[in-house]
């Protein structure tokens, strides 16, 4: 018999399995799990979180305020093609709220990121999964004889999460116009990739970009994102969006962030080059490393399963993700964040011990 509680709760919840709080990581802990930039942020940005402390007893700017003109002039969109949220995942919520319905269809490339599932699944409408080749490309044909009069929006990681793969231009561009559902093609590792479709919003009503300002600006725990689209879609979402979506502090972190691009920059020059030298000494050691458009790497290791090397190193305090049997992949598969120099060094020299451990059990 249900509890009293139980049969209160909307059934899509009911759907959904408990979350798990993880480890307490302590501070000097490797971590190379959340695809979280290495570096501290911007010291703009440290000191205008300072002075802006004094006001946090004032609400925020309803639809983001200087922000979203900062966001305008970076993006070379204009104000009302813009709109913040509480980073990407409260956005993405957001887009599927004010799209789709019961029973309605979402497209996912997969494997992708499991937000866009999850959010789907709250909102009654139906995940619609279309694996994706042997390289994690899309195959813009096998979305089009997955679509229907039911798809509502087509979700496109680009470049991908996990598989770290950018997809062609001209494939967004051929699936924008082959279908009328809305695109959204998630470009929240922009950055670092150096390409984006962002440009053709005015050219395709139904295509929405999302950025995010956690990955290579280093404000992950601000928690701030933001979308491009036409103004049509971004009056929409305003319209069902919290009153403030963005805090204070959000929003000064990423003014300044934005005016020290080249701090920015540093940083993501970083990233590249140390993405190249732990990708080889990966390979070295025997894993097959795919190709990366972003701050990880996702990899394979077939000596034993991901699930088992991922408990081995947190037991050294370094933490990795494991993506072993996930929607589409076998027990073998991994996602590596990039990390500093030490952390890499770190990361390389516990995969060492543990594979000579298993030499000399």
């Amino acid at each position: 018999m249900k509890s009293t509680i139980e049969s209160l709760v909307n059934p899509q919840v009911l759907s959904l399995p408990p979350k798990q709080a993880g480890p307490v990581k302590s501070p000097s802990s490797i971590r190379l799990d959340k695809g979280e930039l290495p570096f501290a942020p911007s010291p703009l940005v440290i000191e205008a979180l300072g002075r802006e402390l004094t006001q946090i007893n004032r609400y925020p700017e309803i639809m983001g305020g200087s922000l979203r003109t900062k966001l305008a002039q970076y993006t070379q969109a204009s104000t009302d093609q813009i709109i913040l949220g509480n980073g990407s995942d409260d956005l993405i919520e957001l887009i599927l709220k004010v799209f789709v319905g019961p029973g309605d269809e979402v497209i996912l490339p997969s494997p992708t990121f499991f937000i866009y599932q999850f959010a789907t699944t709250v909102v009654g409408g139906l995940p619609v999964i279309v694996p994706r080749n042997s390289q994690f490309d899309i195959e813009v044909e096998d979305i089009l004889a997955r679509h229907s009069p039911k798809t509502k929006i087509i979700f496109l990681a680009n470049p991908n999460n996990p598989t770290a793969n950018l997809t062609s231009r001209e494939k967004i561009i051929e699936l924008l116009e082959k279908v009328d559902s809305l695109v959204v093609v998630d470009e929240c590792y922009y950055e670092i990739a150096a390409a984006t479709v962002a440009d053709l919003v005015d050219i395709y009503p139904n295509l929405l970009i999302l950025r995010s300002f956690s990955k290579s600006f280093g404000l992950a725990g601000i928690r701030l994102g933001y979308a491009i689209a036409n103004k049509e879609i971004i009056d929409y979402l305003y319209r069902l969006a919290q009153l403030f979506p963005v805090s204070r502090l959000a929003l000064v972190a990423g003014e300044a962030a934005l005016e020290d691009l080249g701090y920015i920059q540093d940083n993501i020059d970083k990233i590249i080059e140390q993405r190249t030298l732990l990708g080889k000494s990966l390979e070295d050691l025997g894993f097959q490393v795919y190709p990366s458009s972003t701050n990880f790497l996702f990899a394979r290791f077939g000596d034993i399963t991901s699930k088992e090397l991922v408990e081995n190193l947190a037991r050294r305090e370094i933490y990795i993700a494991d993506f072993g049997l996930k929607q589409g992949l076998d027990a073998h598969y991994l996602r590596i964040a990039v990390g500093s120099a030490r952390e890499n060094q770190l990361l390389l020299e516990g995969i060492k011990e543990l594979m000579l451990s298993l030499k000399n059990p």
